[in-house]
């Protein structure tokens, strides 16, 4: 992905040295998500998953001056119902410092970029039902909220309980 600039921000792929800035920034989207107790990642396990020989996600960054002020991360996905790759954005975070700037809106759209680029068949993602904010932005942009579908988990006990069910 080239680099892309507005203003002074600059929206980037993540690197190795900007691992620390975006666990940090994961930890205060936990916070705000109400959900920081079960953040458990540590910076090698970002390591290996953004920049390991078999990594599994992607990340881009949202840069000014100030550092590191926003991030997304997303995946590849694979629809039966298109029968194409997708892209699953798993976070979209910008600093409260920084919202209400078109940040969100940029890295949203340079994700979508990537997402063309490779003939993606849906580019999809999740948002909490009372982040009003989040769902005017995604709904502005052209994003459907699919209220009938549910996100259905296993953690990794429960992976492994799986199978004696």
């Amino acid at each position: 992905m080239s680099e892309i600039f507005t203003s002074d921000i600059r929206i980037r792929a993540a690197r190795e040295g900007d691992i620390c800035d975006i666990l940090n920034m994961v930890r205060e989207l936990a916070e705000f998500e109400r959900l920081l107790d079960q953040v458990v990642a540590t910076e090698e396990d970002y390591r290996k998953s953004l920049f390991g020989e078999n990594s599994a996600a992607e990340a881009l960054v949202a840069e000014s001056e100030d550092g590191l002020i926003g991030y997304a991360i997303f995946f590849s996905t694979f629809s039966t119902f298109v029968g194409r790759a997708g892209i699953w954005l798993e976070d979209l975070y910008v600093r409260p410092a920084f919202r209400k700037k078109g940040i969100g809106k940029q890295l949203l759209k340079a994700v979508g970029r990537i997402a063309e680029e490779r003939n993606a068949g849906r580019y999809e993602w999740s948002v909490l039902d009372w982040n009003r904010n989040a769902i005017d932005l995604y709904e502005n942009m052209g994003g459907q909220i699919l209220d009938e579908w549910r996100i259905v988990r296993l953690d990794r006990s429960g992976i492994a309980d799986l199978k004696e069910k």
